[in-house]
């Protein structure tokens, strides 16, 4: 005879597919006709925006590109002279087969930007991009629950609360804002890069609010051709809607990325500046889920069917920061403009967790007795995190960090900042069926009684082997938990 098993389901959103993406992409930028020809490079700046997503059935593809400016010394000895250019990137994943559409989570960072001339006319440009994505594809879990159980049955039922992703989506907005030079004379903007900043953000009821800026540094040239650096501050408050309300628990992980940049200095010197941005939000909260693990029966046999339920619940999230120095060139100390550029951090899995590293590259502009030279200083950063052999990690969420310069002592510290999620990464064995076998007699010679040492078994693994209840070993030994390891127990035999 079957038990009935009555089954509900729990929907939620699975990780189906994460991590990173490095690109090398190059482009050669002609130097339009009236501009003096090339000496040698100066510098070059570049900011990444994203344009596309696309999620296929057995594929995730990011498109975008890299806004580029190079600063050059002319060939005729006249003042330096700035040009810009676009360079396009596509990034690819590849998802288990047949794949419902889901929710993609991607950002993107600049690893390097070098430019070098290939004729006086030429310039060509490498950059290295880097692409991170979280993937989630909407699921259903099937839980099983006994509805009428025989007294001589014996379920063992867990509570478990999981924290699980259960809604994503992003909200775009534009930020605008005009200043004029700051400082003597005019200046003409030559190159513009955005940090953007997430200072708060909490789960409100069915919203989420947020709030940051976004710091632009521009590179100027004055009227004498001469560099300095300008910052701007665009701060942003925004609502995200949500489906359906949440309490405490609710949690959100938001990711921001440039989608649009546009700056131009007008003839009286006014900056206007607009930035579009995209957060990308994934939105967790904690599901109290009972299951059905295993089962025993006192009178008769019992034949049960398990599955696994695969769930991958949210153990952790943490901000990790690495860090590292590295040396300046000599008389670097005096720097015109200082950004940085770093590799999206990756892991291996060592005995006690992961070891976590990446390396970025300063880039420098500096002022010299004999002019003015850029620079691009290598850092690295490592460090260990602590997991068990089970857990699983995800890149979750990325928080550009503006490199420090150490004065009088010759060196840069870069910094990476990430948001790191861990992942249970076994599944939870379930009873998914349960056949009752017919009844038997009571053994007249079994003892009511036995003696037994605990030797750490749990008290459901004793009652189950000797015949017993949790309820009767508790009762008979006055227990509230679990007993210590090594003791000895009554257990009445039922």
């Amino acid at each position: 005879m079957e038990m009935q098993l009555k089954s509900t389901s729990i929907s939620y959103l699975e990780p189906v597919a994460a991590g990173s993406r490095n690109l090398e992409q190059t482009q050669q930028i002609r130097l339009p006709d009236g501009m003096p020809d090339v000496e040698r490079i100066i510098g070059c700046w570049g900011q990444t925006v994203l344009r596309s997503k696309e999620w296929r059935s057995d594929t995730l593809t990011a498109a975008g590109g890299v806004l580029v400016w190079v600063l050059y010394q002319p060939e005729d000895g006249s003042q330096l002279r700035a040009l810009d250019g676009w360079i396009s990137f596509q990034g690819k994943w590849d998802l288990p087969e047949n794949n419902e559409d889901g929710h993609m989570m991607v950002q993107t960072v600049l690893r390097s930007l070098d430019a070098r001339p290939v004729s006086p006319r030429k310039i060509l440009v490498r950059a290295g991009i880097g692409l991170n994505c979280l993937a989630l594809m909407p699921k259903q879990a099937e839980l099983y629950r006994a509805e009428q159980v025989p007294e001589d049955v014996q379920l063992l039922r867990k509570q478990y609360p999981l924290r699980l992703y259960t809604e994503a989506g992003e909200k775009s907005f534009a930020l605008e804002d005009s200043a004029a030079s700051q400082g003597d004379g005019q200046g003409k903007l030559i190159a513009c890069t955005v940090l953007t900043n997430l200072t708060d953000q909490r789960v409100v009821g069915d919203k989420i609010a947020f709030r940051g800026s976004a710091e632009v540094t521009g590179l100027l040239l004055d009227g004498e051709g001469k560099p300095r650096d300008q910052r701007f501050t665009l701060p942003f408050s925004q609502i995200i809607e949500l489906d359906r309300a949440y309490g405490n628990d609710g949690e959100a992980d938001i990711q921001l990325c440039v989608t649009n940049f546009e700056a131009e200095t007008d003839q009286e010197g006014e900056h206007r500046l607009r930035v579009g941005l995209t957060a990308q939000y994934a939105l967790s909260d904690v599901t109290m889920t009972e299951t059905l693990e295993d089962g025993y029966s006192t009178r008769r046999p019992l034949k049960m069917t398990w599955d696994t339920l695969e769930l991958t619940p949210i153990l952790e999230r943490r901000w990790e920061s690495l860090s590292g120095e590295a040396e300046l060139p000599e008389d670097a100390d005096n720097a015109v403009d200082l950004r940085g550029a770093w590799d999206i951090p990756t892991w291996e899995r060592t005995e006690d967790g992961f070891s976590l590293e990446t390396q970025g590259v300063t880039q420098m502009l500096y002022q010299t007795d004999q002019g003015l030279n850029g620079a691009h200083p290598h850092w690295e950063g490592k460090k260990e995190m602590a997991a068990d052999a089970q857990t699983k990690l995800a890149l979750t969420a990325l928080q550009p960090v503006r490199p420090q310069l150490s004065p009088g002592a010759g060196r840069v510290t870069g910094e990476c900042r990430f948001q790191v999620t861990s992942f249970a990464g076994a599944g939870i064995p379930v009873v998914t069926s349960i056949e009752l076998g017919e009844p038997e007699s009571k053994d007249a010679s079994r003892p009511s009684l036995i003696l037994c040492r605990t030797g750490g078994r749990s008290l459901w693994n004793l009652a189950k082997d000797n015949g017993s209840t949790v309820e009767a070993i508790r009762t008979a030994n006055k227990l509230e938990g679990e007993p210590e390891p090594g003791r000895m127990l009554l257990i009445p035999v039922v």
